[in-house]
């Protein structure tokens, strides 16, 4: 069964086999549709679980159902590794290869560090309707590969931790996932016709209320995307309602042309500003939005100086910022010469600080950063190979919403691209949304204690200080998270 589930800006698209008379689960091919997973949700029937008789060796988990000398856990492992994987042994063992757990971000090398995850766990599966299944449907859920969501290469001790929960009592600590992981959620129980009890149900529907207004990735396969719908000319400053709509659809919508390839200057692109006049600017709100761990702020100028970023183009990640570019994905020459050479000043500084949408500016790597420039997709694509659908994705949902045009081989590339896409998985990385909440401030300063300059280099570790805002500073080597800082040396963090 070939279906997906995007969650993406602030829609999410629920991608399902269509609905029969017959309740029998199989793994077979049917026709799709797409549903919002708030309408996914209307669908699922809400009854009491089924206590009892459970047994995990009831699902024939880890098997090899295709016969090709690797287990489940094997196959999952190489399908999800963003570089090629190490095998031992003659029984198809993965030891090593690199895995980015989507529950809390965090990056794997070795394959003890990870175990493969059922979104909607055994128990969950046998209380919800599982029970009620024949063995060969047991499973093929249990061994599902068809499908990306069910399975997940996650962190050992965050997979512990959720265990047989539902969303009622366990969500991923990575809060830009949340929605991404409800919406998958859905869409299983969905496709594998499963129950919900009312806590389970209620507590999911209001999560999923509130995701309208935020934002999350997807780590599926699909293409659907989002479109921030603009009036013919691009709006001052209002935020246009957002729909849904295949990225296929929304390429069809841009208009192919030769690109106005004069007048260009960066200066005309006013960025790096204080729009929503919170005082910090746009490169800051980015630092601070994208940070996985909250990210420490100097309140006095907003000046980030901490933070832990995870560069979805190349799956670097980094505690310097000075490691970290703001990227607009459609480069300001490339929005130029598409169409904004003909916008307001004003129009362009919107572009450039653009916060409504967080696939406009992200937190990546300088020198991938430095390798795109201002190339299109004819000319660039991310180094992280499992990026690209996603990159593509916003990429025509941003030349979308701001009217830009393509030229031909623009257009030509990225049609193929999109095209390839759908039937073919991506492995986005997500974001984090962090507020902006300005440290504590002390009134007095400790005696015997210096000022400092917050995430400069120090000595010797342990060693305490206080920055001229009075807030106090600790020399460590890992951020107040726990994370290591690169080439382990000190640095004064918030302490």
């Amino acid at each position: 069964m070939k279906w997906r589930v995007a969650v993406h800006g602030v829609a999410a698209i629920v991608v399902l086999s269509c609905s029969s008379a017959s309740q029998h689960v199989s793994a077979s091919s049917q026709p799709i549709t797409t549903l919002p997973p708030l309408e996914g949700l209307a669908k699922i029937t809400v009854a009491n679980e089924h206590k009892g008789g459970y047994n995990r060796s009831l699902f024939g988990e880890n098997k090899d159902l295709d016969k090709d000398g690797c287990n489940t856990r094997a196959e999952v492992l190489e399908r999800d590794s963003m570089q090629a994987v190490q095998k031992s042994g003659a029984r198809c063992t993965v030891t090593s290869g690199k895995w980015l757990s989507p529950y809390d971000g965090r990056t794997w090398l070795l394959g003890r560090d990870v175990q493969i995850d059922h979104l909607v766990s055994l128990k969950e599966v046998w209380d919800s309707g599982g029970w009620a299944w024949s063995a060969t449907q047991r499973s093929n859920y249990a061994n599902e590969l068809g499908n990306h969501i069910v399975l997940n290469v996650v962190t050992n001790s965050e997979n512990a931790k959720k265990g047989e929960k539902d969303p009622s009592n366990y969500l991923p600590p990575l809060v830009s996932y949340r929605c991404t992981y409800l919406a998958n959620w859905v869409a299983v129980k969905v496709q594998w016709k499963l129950s919900m009890d009312q806590s389970e149900y209620g507590r999911i529907k209001k999560l999923l209320q509130s995701c309208g207004t935020t934002t999350s990735t997807s780590t599926s396969s699909s293409t659907s995307t989002t479109l921030l719908r603009s009036s013919t000319s691009i709006a001052s400053g209002e935020v246009a309602p957002v729909t849904a709509g295949s990225t296929a659809a929304l390429l069809a919508s841009i208009v192919v042309e030769n690109e106005h390839t004069s007048g260009y200057v960066r200066e005309l692109f006013p960025h790096w500003k204080d729009l929503d006049g919170n005082g910090c600017d746009t490169r800051e709100e980015v630092l601070i939005r994208d940070s996985l761990t909250k990210a420490q702020v100097d309140p006095y100028g907003c000046v980030v100086v901490a933070g832990d970023w995870l560069s979805p183009y190349d799956a670097a990640r980094w505690s310097d910022k000075g490691n970290v570019d703001i990227d607009h994905v459609v480069a300001l020459k490339e929005a130029w010469d598409s169409g904004a050479w003909a916008w307001t000043t004003a129009q362009r500084t919107l572009y450039a600080n653009d916060l409504s949408d967080p696939r406009t500016l992200l937190a990546v790597t300088d020198s991938v950063n430095q390798s795109k420039s201002d190339k299109d997709p004819s000319n660039w694509l991310p180094p992280l190979a499992s990026y690209h659908c996603t990159y593509i994705s916003d990429w025509v949902s941003i030349k979308a919403r701001w009217k830009l045009s393509m030229d031909q081989s623009e257009y030509g590339r990225v049609k193929k691209l999109v095209d390839s896409c759908g039937t073919s998985g991506t492995s986005p990385t997500s974001s984090v949304t962090v507020p902006v909440t300005p440290p504590s401030v002390s009134s007095t300063v400790p005696s015997g204690v210096k000022y400092v300059s917050p995430g400069a280099y120090c000595s010797p570790i342990g060693a305490q200080g206080i920055a001229e805002s009075k807030v106090s500073y600790l020399c460590a080597t890992t951020s107040a998270t726990g994370e290591p800082y690169a080439n382990g040396r000190a640095r004064w963090r918030k302490g």
